[in-house]
């Protein structure tokens, strides 16, 4: 799968976390096209703009502890 921009990888990265389904960070770096520094600056983009992101250990998925009020 092929991305045109920036916009398009971060709707679909927070897609993927809102259904919990990312897999590790390695997994999902394959996932949205990135390098590992590139997908810690998108998950670092996100929290700025007010998500609170986590990682659980036992699902192996990024999930949101909340998502701002759009």
């Amino acid at each position: 799968m092929r991305f045109v921009d920036k916009k398009q990888k971060l709707d679909y990265l927070i897609e993927l976390i809102n259904k919990e389904n990312t897999g590790n960070a390695d997994r999902l770096k394959e996932r949205i096209c990135v390098s590992k520094p590139t997908l810690k600056r998108y998950l670092q983009d996100l929290r700025e703009m007010g998500y609170l992101i986590s990682y659980c250990n036992y699902r192996k998925t990024y999930y949101f502890i909340n998502r701002p009020i759009q």
